[in-house]
């Protein structure tokens, strides 16, 4: 069951990326876990797609390479000028925890770091299944202060 709010509405892509040399091995681990969670719960918008890119860092030959392997996930946009009804905030809040823990998961299981970016903004870090303050406090605390307060 997907919900339709206004198609126009604003959109934020939460970003989550492997934040260590990648290989064979974590590329599959990222993207079977992806999946996965993707299969496992309705989504607001549509599901977390797998992400893996290799971009350079500038326009010469020889450039830096910076590769990219995680997931995206798309979510409206609740930024004071974009309200969101309170139900809609509370299910991309719930999306959004289960990313975290999910993510959270495969970082204990499997000694990976994660790093997360909302619009391209650093929102925290998961390293070896611990999840930084910014991750806990900055981003989910404050999202669920912000829902709790709209009652």
């Amino acid at each position: 069951m997907q919900i339709h709010f206004v198609e126009s509405h604003p959109k934020q892509k939460l970003l989550f990326f492997l934040a260590q040399d990648v290989d064979d091995e974590a590329r599959k681990l990222v993207r079977d876990a992806i999946e996965k969670m993707s299969s496992l719960r309705t989504w607001v918008i549509r599901a977390p797609e797998f992400v893996d890119t290799v971009e350079s860092t500038g326009t010469r030959p020889g450039d830096a390479l910076v590769e990219t392997v995680g997931g995206v996930h798309e979510i409206y946009s609740a930024s004071p000028s974009n309200h969101l009804p309170r139900e809609i905030d509370a299910l991309l809040l719930e999306e959004v925890e289960y990313i975290v823990d999910s993510v959270q998961r495969l970082s204990q299981e499997h000694g990976l770091e994660f790093e997360f970016e909302l619009d391209g903004q650093y929102v925290g870090t998961i390293d070896n299944g611990v999840i930084d303050a910014i991750l806990a406090k900055g981003l989910i605390e404050e999202w669920r202060n912000h829902i709790n307060a709209a009652n």
